[in-house]
């Protein structure tokens, strides 16, 4: 790198560089980092590796370090880091190769200005449903960022690379806590130095041979995405409980259809007599489940077109309205349970499943009118025996961009679950569908955080399908309140953020009690 006259010049750099599973990448990457200038190359090398490293590792300019096999994943980066002579630590992977100019670029914001980290920033799109599935890296990063109100950061993280860091920044987090990047992360975003998030492109036309780091299809996990997704889930294990985001005020105290609280139940209920017994699935009853709070201009629609379903009751759970709406769904045939005041979002979905009759249970909105055609789907899915039905929502998310947090929530979710196939598919939307006999023994409160009771649901061992794709993004009403952007997040936002992490903290707990049973019982 020349420097003109007058300039800051650049600050001695190390180079790290992992060998793990094989040594293919190093040639390459060796020779586009010499370009940079480096004082040291320094490579991380499995011991099992050692007798086949390249010729180009013998270099003065490398120095060979000896990992750990019964060392954690990412332990080279603390190894490296250890013996590092240089200001400027930069970390790469063993995944892709980089230009020496697109590096240069990468690094020039901690060699000539006051920024203590560097780290990548994503592609322009977290997932593109057709092309490419998303890297599990990204997704919990953008999600993680946003709750940590480090917007700016994308899905740049620690669990990615390339990133560099000043000697100042490593003691800052501590060399050790790079051993476990997600943790490490959270401790740079605390850290109040300054961040700064580059573009780098990969060479595209050419990769490093790592068959460890690829999957069989692309509904499953690599070995190495497992690894990942593992320390992110640590690091969201380890925020705060939804992360400090807002419940929203739900009542869950009374979701499960009675008032913990052992007062009198705040809802006024009126039955109706069952509707006509349907042929349409072999004995199996169905209920439609429809909370609402003052839509009485949309609901008896909603009522008509899902009377086509043949179901044996339609439960319209009142949240809160002061308009006509429990009247016309009473007229229109549907037992209506009465509030007074909302118990907030989802709550309603949880009390009308708890004081359901069916077999099936259908959950729809009242705010907008999905066509029985595509209703049908969902409940025949759990007919033939699916546990929970989801809408596929690929059809309103293909065009959405990285800054989707939302989405990147979604994927974390079926990602941390192991369930990728799912894509970004989620009870957050309906409609969907369930066996009340399959989910019941899990308890209707969780349906009031419903990220929480899908992971509960598939923790359980409890069958997940996609079934159908409606659109309901575009159909769902506008409701300025909730869907503003106030402080950085819109309160319907904050609440599904806070959800996914409540969810994710769940799952963490219940993964690490199933760890340590299972080492338990090996130990005796």
């Amino acid at each position: 790198m020349n420097v003109r006259r007058g300039e800051r010049r650049p600050r001695a750099l190390s180079v790290i560089i992992p060998a793990t599973f094989t040594t293919n990448h190093l040639p390459g990457l060796i020779a586009q980092c010499r370009n940079l200038r480096p004082l040291e190359i320094l490579l991380v090398v499995s011991p099992r590796l050692l007798p086949s490293l390249p010729r180009a590792a013998r270099s003065p300019l490398c120095r060979v370090i000896a990992g750990d096999r019964e060392q954690p994943p990412f332990s080279g980066q603390t190894a490296g880091a250890m013996q590092a002579k240089g200001e400027i630590l930069l970390f790469l992977g063993e995944d892709r190769y980089y230009s020496a100019s697109g590096l240069q670029r990468f690094l020039f914001p901690v060699l000539y200005e006051n920024v203590q980290a560097v780290l990548p920033r994503e592609a322009p799109r977290v997932v593109d449903a057709v092309k490419r599935r998303a890297r599990p890296v990204q997704v919990f990063a953008r999600l993680l960022n946003e709750v940590c109100r480090r917007r700016e950061l994308g899905a740049a993280s620690l669990l990615d690379t390339p990133f560099a860091l000043t000697r100042q920044a490593v003691h800052k987090i501590g060399i050790d806590e790079l051993t476990h990047p997600g943790r490490a992360f959270l401790k740079l975003l605390k850290s109040g130095m300054q961040i700064r998030a580059e573009y780098v492109q990969p060479v595209s036309d050419s990769r490093p041979f790592q068959p460890q780091l690829a999957s069989a299809s692309v509904s499953q996990l690599s070995d190495w995405d497992r690894v990942v997704i593992s320390e992110q889930l640590s690091a969201i294990a380890s925020l705060p409980s939804r992360g400090g985001l807002s419940d929203g005020g739900r009542r869950r105290d009374i979701a499960g259809g009675r008032d913990e609280s052992g007062g009198l139940a705040p809802w006024k209920c009126t039955e109706v007599r069952p509707l006509s017994p349907s042929s349409l699935y072999e004995g199996q009853r169905l209920s439609v489940i429809i909370p609402a709070c003052n839509e009485e201009r949309t609901i008896g629609s909603v009522i008509e077109e899902t009377l086509l379903l043949e179901p044996a009751e339609i439960i319209v759970v009142a949240n809160g309205s002061r308009d006509r709406t429990a009247q016309i769904a009473r007229e229109s045939g549907a037992t209506t349970i009465e509030l007074a005041s909302p118990l907030g979002v989802d709550t309603g979905r949880a009390l009308g499943a708890s004081l359901a009759h069916g077999d099936i249970l259908l959950f729809v909105d009242a705010d907008f009118v999905i066509p029985a055609m595509d209703l049908f789907p969902f409940v025949l899915a759990c007919q033939q025996g699916t546990d929970v039905a989801l809408n596929d929502p690929s059809v309103n998310l293909q065009a959405q961009r990285a800054d989707d947090v939302v989405s990147a929530a979604r994927l974390a979710l079926n990602l941390a679950a192991d369930r990728q196939d799912l894509g970004s598919a989620s009870i957050l939307a309906v409609p969907y569908a369930m066996r009340r006999e399959s989910f019941a023994p899990l308890g209707w409160p969780l349906l009031a955080c419903p990220p929480k009771a899908q992971a509960a649901a598939v923790f359980a061992g409890l069958s997940l399908q996609v079934a159908h794709q409606v659109d309901s993004f575009a159909m769902n009403r506008f409701r300025p309140q909730k869907h503003l952007d106030q402080s950085g997040l819109s309160p319907a936002v904050e609440q599904i953020l806070g959800d996914h992490i409540e969810a994710l903290q769940w799952l963490a707990e219940q993964i690490n009690a199933k760890q340590n049973g299972k080492e338990s019982s090996e130990n005796k």
